[in-house]
């Protein structure tokens, strides 16, 4: 990939990534509730971050040079999976 399209990918997963930190700590913020109320953890809402956490994870390590493939939107969503 020629870095200066890299570059510009670059700069919309920076703020792609801004934007995820705001979703992961109002997910967390949702989930710590739901588990004050209910008892257990909301299965629905681990499955959204597990995919949530996958998805941070791939972004970060293209804004590393980790990996040269961009993440979602130009690659599939991660998978996610229940965690027990």
């Amino acid at each position: 990939m020629p870095i200066a399209v890299r570059l510009l990918y670059m700069l919309v997963f920076a703020l792609t990534f801004w934007i995820l930190t705001w979703i992961l700590a109002v997910t967390a913020i949702a989930q710590l509730i739901l588990t004050l109320l209910a008892g257990a953890p909301n299965a629905e809402l681990l499955r959204f971050s597990q995919g949530l956490s996958r998805y941070v994870s791939q972004v970060i390590e293209f804004l590393t040079f980790i990996t040269e493939k961009p993440p979602f939107p130009f690659a599939p969503w991660p998978d996610r999976t229940l965690v027990p």
